[in-house]
């Protein structure tokens, strides 16, 4: 899996490894590696597509939780090496994206490779989660970030 192939206009983000994500052998816990996803994408939202985290929930409204996340760990991560997250979009829907990302470390090893579904997600009745069309100001951020085989759908 090493030099598996990241799209050139893929989001591409650092992460060092730091202790707290780490167990007792000073190996990445698989756990911390959803809290550095969840990390990645709302890094893409604010830089890559616009919108940060904070103007999406508490002055939007809206959110885009995940609805599924399939994953394979691929070879260990150690404390302080520098991962390579990227991130790729697969499909992208009226109210869903699908989302690749993988890890690499310094030696381009994929340590992960993870698909994300993501809803856009708006309040509604009584204050419940409702899909919602993706705006279009970020429909036209994130096929900039779509991968060579990607799935781009219309809104209908």
């Amino acid at each position: 899996m090493a030099g598996t192939e990241v799209a050139a206009n893929a989001f591409v983000k650092p992460v060092l490894v730091r202790f707290k994500h780490c167990d007792a052998a000073g190996i990445v816990f698989y756990p911390r590696y959803f809290e550095m996803i969840n990390d990645l994408v709302e890094d893409w939202c604010a830089e890559g597509l616009g919108l940060s985290f904070g103007e999406m929930h508490l002055r939007n409204g809206m959110g885009v939780p995940t609805a599924n996340l399939e994953c394979r760990f691929s070879a260990p991560s150690f404390l302080g090496e520098t991962l390579s997250r990227s991130l790729e979009v697969v499909r992208l829907g009226r109210s869903s994206m699908t989302l690749r990302i993988r890890f690499a470390g310094p030696d381009d090893e994929t340590r992960l490779l993870a698909t994300l579904v993501l809803v856009w997600v708006a309040k509604g009745e009584g204050g419940r989660p409702a899909p919602i069309a993706v705006p279009e100001a970020q429909r036209e951020a994130i096929v900039r970030f779509a991968a060579p085989d990607s799935v781009i759908e219309g809104v209908s």
